[in-house]
This record gives C-alpha cells, structure tokens and sequence, in this order.
C-alpha cells in the first residue's frame, strides 16, 4: 500500500524542487534521474539503497543520489520527500560535476546539519502550503540551502583511489545518461551507445558493470519502466501503447519484464492504484501525519513579510434602487435526528435559538426509527401503532413556533426487508412490503390529521428517506427500481390522502461539477413519465471535493467513494448556480429549491468546526448567496447527536452550533447577527452587505479566509487542539472605509456587535483560559459567560448633505454587524 500527495507537483515547471507526503507499506524498488532527501515523519521502515540496508525510525533524514536503486519497506509508514535535479550543481559550481552525497541520520556524528536539513524540509513544506506573495522564490533559497548543507557535510570525498577515478567519469556517467534519457523510446543497442561516447563495446559493457551496478540492458529497461509506471497510474493508455511509449520492443518484453521487477501484471498494478483512490466510508479522514515536523518551524526571520494592511472602500448611496428580501436562510433548522428533540438539553438550544433567531420550519428526520417505537407487530403479525413519542416532538416543537418538516424515514425493522442493514443505529432496508409501508404512511396522516387538524398539517412539509443517490453501503438501495417503486407508492399514499400536501424531491446529496450529471435529474424525468413529480427540490449539499467513477454509476446510483473537503471558497455558490441552471433545463419554472442540509464538513470532528472559520464561513455564504434559493439549512443545531458515541472533549470538532452542553460556539452568534438585518437590500460586495430597515442601516462585514489545500486533503500538519489557525495562510487583518451617502440629517447611534478571536468565540475563550477541559457547573458557566460578542457603540451627527463615514478593522475570519439608527427622527429635526 502507498499513497502519495503532492505539496510540489512535477507540473510546477517553474519550480526547482518536487515534495511528495507518502504514506506507505512499501515502496517498490525504483531509480531515477533526481537527488532525493528524505525524512520519516511517523513510524518505522527499513530502506534497501544499492547493496545495503538500513533501519530508520522517526526523524530519520537520508539521502538518495541519481539512479541509485532504493526500496523501503514499513508498516503505515509517512515519509517526505525533496527532489531536485543534480544539474542545478552544474549551475552553480565552478566546474561542472556532479556530486554524490551519503548519510544515514543515525549514522552521522553531524547532527547539526541533521537538524539543518530537518528544519529546512518542515519550512518547505510550510512555505508551499501557506503560498504566501513570493514563495516561489523562497523555494529557490530553500533548496540552495539544502545543496549547501549537503556539499559542506555529506559530499563523498575524493580520497581515495577509487573515488578519484570516480570522479574522473562523472562527466562520462553523465554523458551517458543524458543519452539514455534522450533515446530509450528508439531500439538503441549497446554498441550505438559506445559510438556514440567513442567506446568500444567490451569497455562499455564492463564500465555498466562497474559504475551503474547493473548491465546496459537492465538499466536500459530500468529506465523504461520507470516510464511505463507513471503511464500506468496516470493516463488511461492500454498496456500495448504504453509498452510502446517507453520503448520495449512489444508488451510481452514489457509485461514480463514488469512482473519481474513488481511481483504483480501491469493491468493488476493500474487496478491496485485506482483501488487507492477509492474509499467505500463516505466521511472525511483528518490527520496528523507530519505533525512532527512542527518543532522544526523555527520563526524564519529572514523571510519575514511585512504585508500591506488590506483595505477595501465602500461607497453606497442609501437612495440606490433596493428590494425586499425574503431571509430564507430563515425558513429551516435541523437537529441531528427526530429523537434527538426529546432530549432535554436540546430542548433548552432550540428553545434558545427560536427567541434569538426565529426559523419558520425544522426538519424532523427518522420519524418512523424504531427509537420512537412507532411500529410494531403482534404474534400473528397484526401491525400495532404507537405515536406517543412522536406526538411529544411535534407538540414541542409547535410549542416553539415551528413547522414540522417531515422525512418519512427510516423503516421500521419489523417492516425491512432487511433487518440487519443498520446505518447510525436507524435502519435503512427497502421494506419487505410496499403496500405495508404505505399502511404505515396512512396511519401517520390519519393521526396527525385527527391531532392537529388538515388545515395546520397542509402547511407542513413532507419528503421521503434520506439521500436516495448514495451506495447501498448507506442510505441507497440495491437496485434503483425498487426505490422508484417505493417514491411512487409513497407519493400517490400522500396525495390520495391530500392532493394540497407539499411533498419534496427525496433529500438527494448533491455533486457539483458540470462534466457530472446528478441522480436527481433522469429521476425527475422518470417522475414526469409516472405522474409523480414531486412539489419542491430538496438537496444535502457539503463542499467536499469528490472522486467519482461512472463506471460505478449504475451499481451506486452515480454515488462517488472517496471525498475531501473543496479547496474552493466558492464551492456553495457553485452549487447554487449549477442547480438554479439545472431546474430551467428542466423547465421546472420557480419549483422551490430547498437546501435541505448544508455544511462544509460532513464530519463530526473537524477541528475548524468550533472556531471563528465556522461563524465567517455561514455569514461569507449566505450573504453571497442570499435569497437565491428557498432554504439554507445548517447541518446541525448542536453537536449532542445520538448518531454515535461523543468524545469526552468540550471542543472535539462537533458541527452543531452549540456545544454538547449548551454553550453556544462562535458559528451561533453569525445568525443571531444575521437576524438583525433588514428587509431592503441596498448594496453587497466581497466582504460587505448593507440592508435598511424604515430609517436604520445595517452593515454586515466580514474578513473571510479558506484554509490551505493540505486541510482540505486532510492532514492538520502544525494544527493542534489549541491552536487550530495554522491552516490559514493570510492571517493579515483588513480595514473597511465605509461611506454613505444621502443619510438624512439627523444624530444617529453607530452600534458594532462583533465576533472575532477575543469576543464571541467560547473555543478560543476555552484556549485563553489554558485550554484544560472543564469539569464543573461554575466552569462551565463563566465560559458561557466570557464568550458573548463583543459591543461598543456611539452617537454621529450628520448635517444635511453629508456623507457618513466610518473605518472598521477586522481580525482573520471576524464578522461584524454596524447598525445605525436615528436617535431622532429626521423628519423631527427639520421641524
């Protein structure tokens, strides 16, 4: 097993180095035309250079030179890995030559240089991922460092006989090798080879021997397998091509060939690879693999920048054309699932979040779970129904000013077809019986009917199951014409009951990308076909990067296998456009479009989850998508979810905007700021969004940043539990000059509620109160306490005609709402 991830890509043609992060079992035997500095950065291996073998444990750096044959093997091993091309020697010293460099870090009394190198390596890695203004040049430096560490400490002197005859056919070895690398595509023979470099044969052949450790031939077809192996695992070429491309003289010299050096066939090698990229879990994988590295890090005060402060300038007239918003980010909220509302503590965080923000709907997923004990069945399998669980969730929720928003799901075990494909406790079978199902269904609508009335349950909303477009393995089912089957029959269940209930496209997980074409859309064309088209879209959407395979599309409904969080900060806006383009390809006019799960993350412990980025992120995304569709529905209300065990952290990377004990995280404060803005839209640009509501203004500001691209690749790298704002390259602040103009005469009071590191964000409060878990009521509390938005307000006279300017700084990833309201009436002050 190997996996690969590339911090320098060969594509970076401008650079002078390449980085790979490797996680391994085995790398197999290989050689190439690159000095190679390595470095362990967790676990063991063993490596195989030439003729040796040597032990290397964490930490450990060594070197590789040019077409040197080296192997390693490991268990779960990372290591990284700086190439550089040996003519960047030829460049630089006096007289061209080509040096050869042996150390084992364990084998040198030079730990100094070991640290030097080690430093240097963390530093590139750091440099490449953060690609701050200039680091491309710092790559440069870094890498003349490198070869100066190693030509002052780790050069094979030339003492002795033999390394000075060395010396002597270095220009030879390297004449050859060019000739090689320029001609192993043709049928170049030996004695070709030796006029060329006006050898004879029997001289060459010998001269191989000696200084390459192997004949013309083996190296020769060394060569061209190193060729053949980056075809294979990079292009979709047959094997014939391929063997042709790297110049074997037909693909049985080059199947056997390959088999002798890989143990396996070139087809089961491609195979292997691809089997790499794929990953049945559908989650996110975080880790910290080169963790280690980070003591290294030393502050590099030689390539200190002082960056520009950042300034953006707002000019707005208040007498602009404007329109009414809707706030449908407001329309719905959820909980992890139906059950979860019978907890108390989410009670109180629901309770909580309806007085301060106010949703209109709340989606009620697996209501039909046996841990509401809805269905059961007596000994001659008469079904038996109980909704006395459920009636406690809707009651409260009611209570609470919100609509239900009804997933029918999951099913009931004594109904499943199979009773034993179970996902996050909840069952996720087709049914053994439709017409059962749909007994069930009836049942529910005739009670709520009974209970609630038909006129209140008509503005409730209904869907079905849960992302019906994902494998098997998770909410999907085996065959896709069952599940039509059981869409159609639910349906025609609900609307025979009431043709006026709402009832939504099943939640569908959504993949952005315009070469991918969605489940969503031949099933909305096989629902016009059957007279089942549904009433709204509804969609789970989570910038999270895929890797799909259509081949697999018929075996998983088009589902991808592996996923890692977007390197785009666009990703949701993407997602908007796309689907908004879609529903006018299907001539669907203005069906709504419910957003019906949303987050950047699917996973439960991502760090960023409790910090600033997520409250930036929220208010970054539904400003700049505002209103475009019909709902905005964050994933999740709390992170006390009953869909797995909950780690004995406080802050453990939970989605919710609320800890598990209440405490309200940074992510909470984005929509009680965004409640307060007003209903007419005046103006909006990267980073600001300005409303008015009757004579008051309200500028929401916002200084959002992405995190690097390893994050996204999942790998914390310098992040730890206490200091999670290493993955964010810019950390540089931004000043706002806001002006506007055409405000009436009159004294105004200027109030800025913010959110930044210091006020607002109970994770960093947690850090500045020395980051211990807490462990009693009187902790808890005054964290809740200390972690309230910042505030400060003040009184602006503006004379008639004046144009009202104000300057805000805002820190990495703050939000902040700027309100300003007449203290008297400017109709009164012209009085």
């Amino acid at each position: 097993m190997s996996e690969n991830y590339d911090l320098i890509s060969e594509n970076d043609m401008h650079m002078p180095i390449r980085c790979i992060m490797q996680r391994f079992d085995h790398i197999r035997s290989q050689m190439h035309d690159y000095f190679e500095l390595s470095m362990i950065v967790s676990g063991n291996c063993t490596l195989q250079l030439d003729d040796h073998i040597y032990n290397l444990t964490e930490d450990d750096v060594f070197c590789v030179n040019p077409l040197s044959l080296h192997e390693l093997h490991g268990v779960n091993c990372v290591i990284v890995t700086v190439l550089f091309n040996q003519t960047l020697f030829e460049q630089i010293l006096p007289v061209p030559f080509h040096p050869r460099f042996f150390f084992i870090s364990t084998m040198t009394d030079n730990q100094e240089a070991i640290v030097q190198l080690r430093t240097l390596i963390a530093h590139i890695i750091k440099t490449n991922v953060d690609k701050k203004d200039g680091y491309e040049l710092r790559n440069w430096s870094y890498i003349y460092n490198i070869m100066d560490v190693l030509y002052r400490n780790f050069r094979i002197k030339l003492s002795t006989a033999k390394e000075k005859k060395n010396h002597k056919y270095a220009l030879r070895i390297s004449e050859i090798s060019q000739l090689i690398q320029q001609h192993y595509t043709e049928n170049i023979t030996l004695q070709e080879l030796a006029d060329a470099v006006h050898l004879s044969v029997p001289y060459l052949s010998k001269f191989f021997v000696e200084y390459y450790g192997m004949n013309f031939l083996s190296y020769l077809n060394q060569y061209r397998l190193m060729h053949a192996v980056q075809e294979l695992s990079t292009t979709d070429k047959n094997i014939d091509e391929i063997a042709i491309d790297s110049g074997f003289s037909n693909s049985h010299a080059f199947v056997t060939f390959f088999k002798k050096q890989y143990g396996m066939l070139p087809k089961d090698y491609r195979r292997e690879q691809k089997k790499k990229k794929e990953n049945t879990a559908q989650r996110i994988e975080q880790h910290n693999y080169i963790y280690g590295l980070k003591k290294y890090l030393k502050e590099d005060t030689f390539f200190q920048v002082v960056s520009p402060v950042k300034k953006t300038e707002i000019e707005i007239s208040v007498n602009g054309s404007s329109y009414t918003l809707l706030h449908t980010w407001k329309k719905m909220m959820t909980v992890g699932r139906a059950s979860d509302v019978l907890i108390c503590d989410v009670q109180k965080m629901l309770t909580q979040i309806q007085e301060t923000v106010g949703f209109e709907y709340i989606k009620l997923c697996g209501i039909f779970s046996d841990d509401l004990h809805i269905y059961n069945e007596t000994a001659s399998k008469v079904p038996v129904y109980s909704f006395s669980y459920l009636d406690k969730i809707l009651d409260f929720v009611i209570v609470n000013h919100l609509k239900p928003w009804l997933q029918l799901s999951y099913m009931p075990e004594k109904l499943a077809k199979y009773p034993n494909r179970r996902l996050f406790g909840a069952n996720v079978s087709q049914p053994h019986s439709v017409s059962a199902w749909c007994q069930l269904v009836h049942e529910f609508l005739l009670h709520i009917t009974d209970r609630y009335g038909l006129d209140t349950i008509k503005t409730w909303k209904f869907g079905l199951w849960n992302q019906p477009n994902t494998s098997s393995d998770l909410f999907g089912f085996t065959n896709e014409n069952d599940f039509f089957l059981f869409y159609k029959s639910t349906y025609d269940c609900i609307k025979d009951f009431c043709p006026d209930i709402e009832f939504s496209l099943p939640p569908t997980y959504y993949i952005v990308g315009e070469s991918y074409e969605n489940w969503y859309l031949n099933f909305l064309e096989w629902c016009k076909k059957n007279s089942c088209l549904p009433d709204c879209l509804s969609f789970t959407y989570y910038d999270t990067k895929m890797i799909s395979d259509k081949n697999h599309s018929k075996e998983s409904f088009g589902f991808v296998y592996a996923m890692s969080l977007s390197e785009s900060p666009d990703g949701l806006k993407d997602f908007v456009m796309q689907v908004l383009r879609e529903r006018r390809q299907l001539g669907l006019g203005n069906m709504p479009i419910y957003l019906s799960e949303w987050n950047n993350t699917p996973s439960q412990q991502d760090l960023l989850n409790d910090t600033c980025f997520k409250s930036c992120y929220i208010v970054k995304n539904i400003l700049e998508n505002y209103d475009r569709l019909d709902s905005f529905t964050y994933q999740a209300l709390t992170d006390l979810m009953a869909d797995d065990a909950l780690p004995n952290k406080l802050f453990f990377g939970g989605l919710g905007l609320f800890t598990v004990n209440g405490i309200p995280k940074a992510s909470y404060y984005a929509y009680t700021l965004l409640r307060q803005l007003g209903d007419q839209f005046l103006g909006r640009g990267d980073g600001y969004f300005i409303t008015r509501k009757h004579n008051s203004y309200q500028i929401m500001l916002y200084n959002y940043k992405h995190f690097n691209y390893l994050y996204a690749n999942g790998e914390r790298f310098d992040m730890t539990e206490t200091d999670r704002y290493t993955v964010f390259a810019d950390s540089d602040p931004v000043t706002i000059e806001l002006c506007l103009s055409n405000i009436p005469q009159g004294t105004y009071k200027i109030s800025e509620t913010y959110v930044n590191r210091t006020h607002g964000s109970s994770y960093d409060q947690w850090v500045s109160m020395g980051g211990l878990e807490l462990t009693t009521p009187y902790e808890f509390d005054l964290l809740k306490k200390a972690s309230s938005p910042g505030f400060h307000q003040k009184l602006m006279h503006i004379a008639s005609d004046e144009t009202l300017r104000l300057n805000a700084e805002l820190e990495l990833l703050e939000i902040r709402l700027i309100q300003i309201t007449p203290v008297i009436c400017p109709s009164d002050v012209s009085r």
